[in-house]
């Protein structure tokens, strides 16, 4: 863990100490107007910060953000002008006032993704600068809003450097606070929403919710932005929040690298003093201004910070792996809501086994198609239950009715004597049912540590505040679940090293560590769909063992394989599928000798 941390560090001094050096300096070098726009570089910085929480890390796109923009420098703008309430507090109101917008409109509108909400957020945008232009009793019309007073404390009014100080201060808050986010249970919540949404609901994130929260944390900062732009330029007007500026934070977000946390800054820094340096070639200037664009978006597709990371990335892959062998065993005896460490090396206790889950008629129907037919299952405690059956038999479309994705059309799923059916899968997750996917769904941009925190986002209780500030009693937790995920890489065989991103993985150890994952969640109930698929003989081997194990640690397994081998060496019970209909249940012994399964495989000649 400390390998990441000495990283990330790293990267902050390199960058840092000598960016603040100049920072310190510039109104001793510069003057009037390009300290104005050193000043307006940070506003812009703020507010793409706040759209990279959006789309960079959520994955979300708006085109919209001109809007929110406009939203925090009215409402500070007018507080000031007109109510005579001074910046200290108009500005918390722009930054409230934006948020409650833009959460509202993440509300209404996040049941849609990809260009029908970009589409939903250029009308938002437009709508926005309409009302700002014809409601001239609240804006004052296409003539905006003039004398707005410069920050101050009682009579001392700050001076053009002062307030350009200010503006660094803020702006390196805001960046600190991101980067906060970005390495938190809530970041990495965000990050999984926007890799897989299906695997992220597995486990108990509620992408609904993550998003909302995105949004309202982006237009929080564009309201933020907008407040202290109103106060630094003394003037708007409706013309300054255009589509054209919606754009154009989407473009310095993306520049500067989707995701990074400096990547607002080195996209704002470069858009904004490009133009000032094409003031000779004039007739030219959107011609070099769109070509150098195109050029850096070709080159660099993941942003200029995008190559600070490919060449940290390449060093860490010259590092030696870690081989992790030990004797961690986790318990997972409580529900998902607190992280825990158990070394100890006790098996299950003996108990006569209850029912976990019952299954009782399920039918799931595509259509006019059955794919699951009246099926009832019944799965004891602490047990292995294999379900078996030929290609397109309906075994994992039965698993995903279990895990929330499918609701059934008619049928009961009891978990522990409560009907699930109708429950969302991270609701699901939450009483404690973890799974793996027949196609591995690992978060490929994430490492290998940073997908099993997922696992463990039910059981981190930290808020968004002790997030984004990194309090003590938060990176407690933190440092708590980072040993639990290392001591489950460590339980499940994984040789390589936790700083890995999951996308470079070989396939073997994508399987092991989508186990872990699901571990994390401390389930009672882990379903397995196909864990062993294209595994070889000695991996294969090694699974078996691992299943055993994680029985032997109180979890009842529902596994799904082909591999024959396999499930009758580990089940206590098999339920066997085809065609959406159970025709065979039993002991290993009972289903190898049964004519009907016989027939389903191997045909009835």
């Amino acid at each position: 863990m400390a390998k990441k941390s000495d990283d990330t560090w790293k990267k902050w001094l390199i960058v840092g100490v000598p960016l603040l050096g100049v920072l310190a300096i510039a109104p001793r070098l510069v003057s009037g107007y390009y300290l104005s726009l050193l000043a307006l570089i940070g506003i812009f910085t703020i507010i793409a910060s706040g759209l990279n929480v959006l789309t960079g890390m959520t994955g979300l796109v708006s085109l919209g953000h001109a809007g929110l923009f406009a939203v925090g420098a009215y409402f500070a703008a007018l507080a000031d002008v007109d109510y005579g309430i001074p910046y200290w507090f108009s500005l918390p109101l722009g930054i409230v006032m934006a948020a409650l917008v833009g959460g509202l409109l993440a509300l209404t509108t996040l049941r849609v993704t990809g260009i029908y909400l970009a589409m939903i957020t250029i009308a938002f945008g437009m709508i926005i600068r309409d009302v700002l232009l014809q409601w001239t009793w609240f804006s004052k019309g296409p003539w905006g809003i003039t004398k707005i007073p410069p920050p101050k404390f009682g009579s001392f009014v700050f001076s053009p450097a002062q307030k350009y100080y200010l503006i660094v201060l803020l702006t390196i808050l805001v960046l600190i606070a991101i980067r906060n986010l970005r390495e938190s249970r809530w970041g990495r919540a965000f990050i999984a929403v926007r890799e897989s949404p299906i695997a992220a609901a597995s486990l108990g994130v509620n992408a609904y919710r993550t998003q909302t929260l995105a949004f309202t944390i982006s237009a929080a900062l564009a309201g933020l932005g907008g407040a202290i732009y109103a106060h630094q330029e003394s003037v708007i007007s409706p013309d300054l929040f255009t589509f054209d500026a919606s754009l154009l934070f989407l473009i310095i977000v993306i520049l500067g690298g989707l995701g990074s946390t400096l990547g607002p800054l080195i996209g704002g820094a470069f858009l904004l003093t490009l133009p000032e340096m094409l003031h000779g070639f004039e007739d030219y200037r959107l011609i070099v201004y769109g070509s150098a664009i195109l050029i850096c978006l070709y080159f660099m597709p993941l942003g200029v910070s995008g190559l600070w990371e490919e060449f940290m990335e390449s060093r860490r892959q010259k590092q030696p792996q870690v081989n992790m062998v030990g004797n961690f065993q986790p318990r997972f005896s409580d529900p998902p809501n607190e992280v825990e460490l158990s070394v100890k090396n006790s098996q299950a206790e003996k108990k006569e086994k209850s029912v976990l889950i019952n299954l009782e008629g399920v039918t799931v129907t595509f259509g006019g198609v059955r794919a699951i037919d009246n099926v009832s299952l019944s799965v004891r405690e602490n047990t292995i239950h294999a379900l078996i059956g030929p290609n397109g038999a309906g075994k994992t479309t039965l698993i995903n009715v279990i895990s929330g994705i499918y609701r059934p059309a008619s049928g009961e799923v009891n978990f522990r004597g409560q009907n699930i059916a109708l429950l969302k899968s991270h609701e699901i997750a939450q009483h404690g049912i973890g799974r793996t996917f027949q196609h591995t769904q690992l978060f490929g941009e994430m490492s290998v540590l940073d997908n099993i925190l997922i696992g463990s986002h039910l059981g981190l209780r930290e808020n968004l505040w002790e997030s984004m500030g990194h309090w003590p009693s938060l990176l407690s937790k933190e440092e708590k679940a980072k040993r639990h995920a290392e001591g489950l890489l460590d339980f499940v065989g994984y040789s390589g090293s936790p700083m890995e991103k999951a996308k470079n993985l070989a396939f073997g150890h994508q399987r092991i560590v989508e186990i872990a994952r699901a571990l994390a969640l401390r389930p009672k109930l882990l379903l397995l769909d196909e864990p062993a698929a294209g595994l070889s003989a000695e991996e294969m081997g090694a699974l078996a063992d691992l299943i055993g194990k994680i029985r032997n640690q109180g979890v009842t397994i529902l596994l799904i394989e082909h591999h024959m081998d396999l499930v009758m060496g580990i089940s206590d019970g098999i339920l066997v599928l085809n065609y959406g209909k159970k025709i065979a249940e039993g002991s290993p012994a009972e289903i190898q000798s049964n004519k009907a399964v016989i027939q389903a495989y191997l045909g009835e000649d």
